[in-house]
């Protein structure tokens, strides 16, 4: 039966402001989609326009956590089985599909890498850019589920 093994938060992947959460698992990792730019939209009022953006920024910003975390909690209240199907931008990669996998440390924020292969001519790599201080926490779950195929430097 699968199960979760541990977790890595407000990854980003694509973009800066997209954030995922990781939940690795006996069988796969699962990214659900926690934040997207289009979660809410933007809209200048008279009150922000007059006395600054500051005003908005502090409302758009707690309106984003919140979003954050009713998806955390639909997490929470579903099997591991349903956490694909949540959101339609949320994805797994099966653990059989990795062919090597690498956490790389470059000049602005580290890189959690996944070279995957569901074919043998279809390769992709996918690239989550991981906080600082979970770099620990992604190496002890890499070394976890994946330890024979962690690229070493």
């Amino acid at each position: 039966m699968e199960q979760i093994v541990g977790s890595l938060f407000g990854v980003s992947y694509q973009t800066f402001d997209t954030l995922y959460d990781l939940l690795f698992t006996t069988e796969r990792v699962i990214a659900c989609l926690i934040q997207h730019p289009n979660d809410f939209r933007y809209r200048l009022t008279l009150k922000e326009f007059l006395f600054g953006h500051i005003l908005a920024k502090r409302t758009e910003r707690s309106k984003r956590v919140e979003i954050a975390r009713a998806r955390r909690r639909s997490l929470q209240e579903k099997s591991i089985s349903e956490f694909v199907y949540l959101h339609p931008s949320n994805f797994e990669i099966r653990y059989s599909e990795v062919t090597s996998v690498e956490i790389t440390r470059g000049l602005f924020q580290p890189q959690l890498k996944l070279d995957t292969s569901k074919l043998l001519t279809a390769k992709q790599i996918i690239r989550f850019t991981i906080p600082r201080e979970q770099i620990p926490e992604a190496q002890r779950l890499l070394k976890l589920v994946l330890a024979s195929k962690v690229k070493t430097k």
